[in-house]
Order: C-alpha cells, then sequence, then structure tokens
C-alpha cells in the first residue's frame, strides 16, 4: 500500500498529540492550587499551577483591583500614545523577566488593548505610533524576555 507524505506526517502528529496529552492528564496539582481555585487557566497543568512566595499576574491583578483600575482609565492610557517619547518611557519599564513594574506591564497590555479598539476613531493613529515604538523598544534591547514581551504585543497589534 502506498501512502503520501501528508498522510504519514498527519498520522506522526496524531500520535506525538495522543502521547501529549496523557502527560498532562498525568498532573496532579499539589499545594494551594486545588479545583476551587479561581484563576481560570489552573486547569492547564504545570506552567500554570501556583508556587508559593511567586504570584502570577493573575493572582497580582485580583489583589490589586483599585490599583489596576486606576492605571487602566482610557485618560491615563491615552497619554501613553500621545507621543513616542511617552510611550518609550513606559515601554522603558518592561523590565527583565519577572522583574518588571506590574503596574507598568499591566498599562502595557492595556494599552495595547486600546490601540485595538474598534469603536474608537483614534486607534489607527495610536496603533501606528505604539507599534513603532514597541518595534523601537525590541530593537534597543539585547534580553530576550523583553523582546519577547514586545514581540507578543506587537501580534495583538498587527
Amino acid at each position: 500500500m502506498k501512502m503520501n507524505v501528508p498522510c504519514l506526517m498527519s498520522l506522526v502528529l496524531l500520535l506525538a498529540g495522543c502521547a501529549t496529552e496523557k502527560k498532562y492528564a498525568e498532573f496532579e496539582p499539589k499545594g494551594a492550587l486545588a479545583p476551587s481555585d479561581p484563576a481560570a487557566y489552573a486547569s492547564y497543568g504545570p506552567a500554570m499551577a501556583h508556587c508559593d512566595g511567586y504570584q502570577m499576574a493573575y493572582e497580582w491583578q485580583r489583589a490589586n483591583p483599585k490599583l489596576v483600575a486606576d492605571a487602566t482609565k482610557s485618560d491615563v492610557l491615552a497619554k501613553f500614545v500621545e507621543s513616542p517619547e511617552a510611550a518609550d518611557e513606559l515601554l522603558a519599564k518592561i523590565g527583565t523577566a519577572y522583574d518588571g513594574d506590574p503596574v507598568a506591564l499591566t498599562q502595557i497590555a492595556a494599552v495595547t488593548q486600546l490601540v485595538m479598539c474598534p469603536k474608537c476613531p483614534d486607534a489607527p493613529a495610536r496603533r501606528k505610533l505604539w507599534t513603532v515604538a514597541l518595534k523601537r523598544a525590541k530593537a534597543a534591547s539585547d534580553d530576550g524576555y523583553v523582546k519577547t514581551f514586545c514581540n507578543q504585543q506587537l501580534r495583538l497589534c498587527e
């Protein structure tokens, strides 16, 4: 029986997926992670498990609702895309892995959402300024975390 390459590759990928699924199905959370955990992604496996002494962004945001609400008001966010300098100043706060300012990181994600808002007439101009600033921050850094963070925001904007 003749089997073509695409068919064979599909079979290989299917079997690889089944092996991966079994690996995660065997994961049993320990410690603070429990079925009652409010984290929306708690069931995604070891990568999303709570680790004592280290807060996930989700946990930090839930613990600081007023701070997040004040920092992500539309008038506050709009200031970050008024000029290239303002955008650069915010993006300079990304920091290295696990060392960034959580308020600034939350604001960066919120600015990305703002510039993509289909109901906002200023969004296209703001998006252009924001994407150029993200590319500038990415190019100026030799830190892999900063580059990855900027790439993630750019994927949402382009």
